[in-house]
């Protein structure tokens, strides 16, 4: 298990945010706890259907499936995600 340090851009309402998270964790849980950490800090709700939410990679040019690991797919440090 190593930690991931991710940039996620929110295109909704401009803003960027960094992450740290662990490699063996899978897509859906990261995206879940990004989506309720921004909305936490935010105090808007920003995503009205969590579950429609897409995370997508700009490094990896794509979609990333909720059941696949960030290690499994290659998700490194320093890539950026895209929450629209």
């Amino acid at each position: 298990m190593s930690r991931i340090f991710l940039e996620t851009k929110v295109p909704s309402i401009a803003k960027t945010y960094e992450f740290s998270v662990d490699s063996v964790m899978s897509v859906g849980t990261v995206k879940k706890e990004m989506i309720k950490q921004i909305t936490d800090v935010e105090n808007l709700n920003i995503f009205p259907d969590p579950d429609k939410v897409l995370f997508c990679s700009i490094d990896m040019q794509g979609l990333l499936q909720d059941n696949e690991t960030l290690g499994s797919i290659g998700v490194k440090s320093g890539q950026t995600i895209m929450l629209i």
